[in-house]
């Protein structure tokens, strides 16, 4: 989508490298959820150096300090995993030169009474580790302002992507549980990678290919619409879409338009989900009347 709105909004139509600029924004994604593993081991290493660095008289009027983050089984596991370490040191991933964030989310999670409670018992099983992690990731890292910010200046595509990495990091977490893997997993790339690749690469060369088809096609549904009120973006997910409808037969109707709806709630106006639906709804029906969309498989056939 963003790849498409560079493209459509630019003087220079390279589409061979906003092609590979799609990729690249898959592997800088990629590199933030290896980065906020990262953070993990970071905030255990803090964690340490605060203790051996902070003034006993002052630890002394504390609760005991019975457990440490570097023994929990998910930082175990982050510790022990040959894979993440390769990742890590192949991209070249490190928060050396942005050691004063790892103190700020810290200090954030040292003041919370979730972190006292838990650092105040000896002995946690496998379950309250996991939880434990949990709970920090999504209510002190996914919370903090400061690391949002420094996200953000880091990379434009990062602050797009937080979201998704976020939930595949909480996955990854979970999955620590000896219940289940009972070691580290990372979550691949791509799901699928050369059907995933191959799918982004027809999908925005579908798209460009069609632009003027697809203009048209909804110029005709929005003759009553002020153009200069329909929303870029509106407009961009549309084309999509119905590049999706068009050339992908095994993608059922309602699962693109479904999805590009959802995409205008992210990141469009509040009113685009319905107009989104309104107009490819029409489109689509006029489509069939044609015989214009063509669906294989089971229950994909109109």
């Amino acid at each position: 989508m963003q790849v498409l709105y560079s493209y459509l909004h630019s003087s220079e139509k390279d589409s061979a490298a906003l092609e590979k600029e799609i990729f690249r924004g898959i592997e800088r994604s990629y590199d933030l959820y290896l980065t906020q593993l990262l953070l993990l081991k970071e905030l255990a290493g803090e964690e340490e150096r605060y203790y051996v660095d902070a003034p006993s008289k002052h630890l002394q009027k504390e609760s005991p300090i019975l457990s440490h983050l570097s023994s929990n089984i998910v930082l175990n596991h982050l510790n022990e995993d040959v894979d993440f370490s390769s990742l890590i040191e192949k991209r070249s991933i490190s928060w050396q030169n942005d050691h004063d964030i790892v103190k700020k989310v810290f200090h954030q999670l040292r003041s919370t009474q979730e972190y006292r409670d838990y650092v105040t018992v000896q002995d946690h099983d496998a379950e309250s580790d996991i939880d434990f992690i949990t709970w920090l990731y999504k209510n002190v890292i996914s919370d903090s302002e400061a690391l949002q910010n420094s996200m953000e200046e880091k990379n434009i595509w990062w602050a797009e992507s937080l979201d998704l990495i976020n939930s595949m990091v909480i996955k990854t977490i979970r999955v620590s549980h000896p219940s289940k893997k009972g070691k580290l997993s990372l979550m691949p790339i791509l799901r699928e990678e050369e059907e995933d690749k191959e799918f982004l690469k027809k999908l925005f060369l579908e798209t460009i290919r069609n632009d003027s088809y697809f203009s048209k096609l909804i110029a005709e549904k929005t003759k009553n619409w002020d153009v200069d009120r329909i929303a870029q973006m509106d407009v961009i997910l549309m084309k999509m879409a119905l590049s999706e409808i068009l050339n992908f037969p095994a993608i059922p109707v309602k699962v693109s338009i479904n999805e590009y709806i959802d995409m205008s709630k992210e990141f469009s106006t509040p009113k685009s989900r319905v107009f989104i639906n309104g107009v490819l709804d029409s489109i689509v029906k006029e489509l069939n009347s044609e015989g214009g969309i063509t669906k294989t498989g089971r229950g994909l056939i109109e």
